[in-house]
């Protein structure tokens, strides 16, 4: 089949609600990606290969720090492309959901945890019993659990999709 630029440009695919709603879609599938990649394949994948938890975790932190930030600017785009329009109430609730648990992850609990990593020095010397290695392991589910929920709202989220039928949005 050969490509026809006219055969697109007639079939009315190029309307500023067809754009709309395929960058709604494509913000709502980064932002699952970069939840659900580093946070369940890049970084065990670190702890399994590196010798050092130390170097496996900072690394870590450097990866959730990039995708986080990622994460927080496709849902303000989400927020801009939904405003003014009937989005429903769920999706609101998610994507503030999803807002406050990678936000909370990323300006509350990393720099907390960075403290503590910083004031126990390199997990890998201290004994497996250690109260700081304790501390830090607590803090460290904690923010496990909120990226699971953050993961588990985006979900959410593109499965519920844009809004409407697509004939109502994208009309040919």
């Amino acid at each position: 089949m050969k490509f026809r630029p006219s055969a697109i440009a007639n079939c009315g695919c190029l309307s500023v609600a067809c754009l709309r709603a395929g960058a709604v879609r494509l913000s709502l599938a980064l932002v699952l990606a970069l939840l659900l990649v580093p946070g369940y394949v890049v970084v065990p994948v670190l702890f399994s290969q590196l010798d050092s938890h130390a170097q496996a975790g900072h690394l870590a932190g450097i990866i959730f720090h990039i995708a986080n930030r990622g994460i927080l600017v496709l849902l303000l785009a989400l927020a801009v492309f939904w405003w003014r329009r009937q989005a429903g109430r769920w999706r609101w609730v998610l994507l503030l959901a999803v807002t406050c648990l990678v936000g909370s992850n990323e300006f509350l609990l990393s720099p907390f945890m960075e403290e503590l990593k910083s004031a126990m020095g390199s997990i890998d010397a201290l004994p497996m019993d250690d109260p700081k290695r304790a501390e830090f392991g607590m803090w460290h589910g904690v923010s496990a659990v909120l990226h699971l929920l953050a993961a588990l709202s985006a979900t959410l989220l593109v499965a519920l999709g844009w809004t409407g039928h697509r004939k109502e949005h994208c009309k040919p």
